[in-house]
């Protein structure tokens, strides 16, 4: 049906074709297992990023549950409160 020459060139053009497409498949896988390394990686910050938020406000609560302790120390001991405009240490 089709001359030799055509069928010739037709079994080269689709290896050429096939030949393109390997060669355009693998920097693709790379590119696909980098995004899905790059998703994972965001998703164990994320996680981190929540922990560390949580950890913040809990420190923030202790520090506020001491410095009222401190200052109802002060108070019940009959300290008055340090300022270091008019309370001087010694050797000034």
């Amino acid at each position: 049906m089709f001359p030799k020459i055509l069928h010739e060139e037709c079994k080269v053009t689709k290896q050429q074709n096939l030949d393109e497409q390997a060669s355009f498949s693998a920097p693709i896988e790379d590119l696909q297992v980098r995004i899905a390394f790059l998703d994972d990686l965001v998703d164990q910050l994320n996680e981190q990023l929540i922990i560390q938020g949580q950890e913040l406000a809990d420190l923030k609560k202790q520090m506020r549950i001491l410095y009222q302790r401190v200052d109802a120390s002060d108070i019940s001991d009959g300290i008055a409160p340090f300022d270091p405009l008019t309370n001087k240490p010694p050797h000034y």
